[in-house]
């Protein structure tokens, strides 16, 4: 690697935000080279992009690179990434937490419930549509792809009343003027690792892994294992309606959880918190209580 830390990363704004912001950390290690790409997540198909749980398709091309030796470390929005990864890869998570909400962009509303009963709202989120058709079964919602700037240019073309995106985003993009509502996280429980930037690097990789411990924050660790541990344990994919968030206060740690049938007509929402000393991986434990109450069943 000599003194050059080569960044994978996509080619969207967003993405290209967040590897500057890696930069910045890392740069004081070595020299740092961004290698953006295009990934299949950007090229595929819906219909390819459901066929496949849209498991890892936002990665494999940064992944490759990484396997080829032609970079050292991937970029990612955590959330993207699949709860099982190859095993020969390594994430470490990188920076404080951003706000973990969902968002409502909108021209006419301020708050999701403002939205009238058959008011258009864009997501290709499942687990995002659920939670939106638990507080009106009759809002009509439609599939909106693509990178922040060219869902809120499609809002616009076709009409649509409001659209849903991670706040992060919004705010890494410097967009958090088209916010109109931050979403509690208790009424949308958020997808697994939102707002959390993660690298990911090749475990044979000594190097890189002694660099980044140098800027590991246990919290945004801890919360991003058992959000990830949930999803594992539930057999879940980035398709799949669920949602999952892990904080961390006065020593103690809460996960909770929501899993919903894909029409969205069933849910399972449940909380449990322990202390953070206390030797219960709560991600799995949360898990198999959602499992005895047929969690399972609800995402087939």
């Amino acid at each position: 690697m000599e003194d050059i830390i080569r960044i994978a990363t996509r080619n969207s704004p967003l993405a290209l935000i967040q590897a500057k912001k890696v930069e910045a950390i890392l740069k004081q290690d070595a020299k740092i080279k961004v290698k953006p790409m295009t990934s299949s997540g950007d090229k595929v198909s819906d219909k390819i992009f459901k066929q496949h749980g849209g498991k890892g398709l936002f990665i494999k091309e940064l992944e490759d690179s990484l396997l080829k030796k032609e970079t050292d470390i991937a970029v990612h929005s955590l959330k993207d990434v699949p709860a099982e990864i190859n095993s020969k890869f390594d994430i470490a998570t990188i920076s404080n937490r951003e706000n973990p909400s969902d968002a409502l962009v909108s021209e006419k509303y301020k708050s999701v419930y403002d939205l009238p009963k058959n008011a258009i709202i864009g997501t290709s989120s499942p687990r995002r549509t659920a939670m939106l058709k638990n507080i009106s079964n009759e809002f009509r919602i439609i599939n909106l792809r693509g990178n922040v700037q060219t869902r809120l240019k499609k809002m616009k073309e076709r009409g649509v009343d409001g659209i849903i995106l991670a706040a992060a985003g919004l705010h890494r993009l410097s967009m958090q003027d088209k916010i109109k509502q931050y979403i509690e996280t208790d009424d949308f429980v958020p997808s697994a690792g939102q707002g959390i930037l993660c690298v990911e690097y090749l475990k044979t990789n000594k190097l890189i892994k002694k660099i980044l411990k140098k800027y590991n924050i246990g919290i945004v660790e801890r919360c991003a294992k058992e959000e990830r541990d949930f999803i594992k344990q539930i057999g879940g994919d980035c398709m799949s309606p669920i949602g999952v968030y892990a904080s961390i206060k006065n020593q103690k740690i809460k996960v909770k959880a929501f899993v919903s049938s894909l029409d969205g007509q069933k849910h399972i929402m449940a909380a449990y918190e322990c202390g953070t000393d206390e030797n219960i991986n709560i991600g799995k434990h949360l898990a198999k209580i959602f499992i005895s109450q047929g969690a399972r069943k609800l995402l087939k």
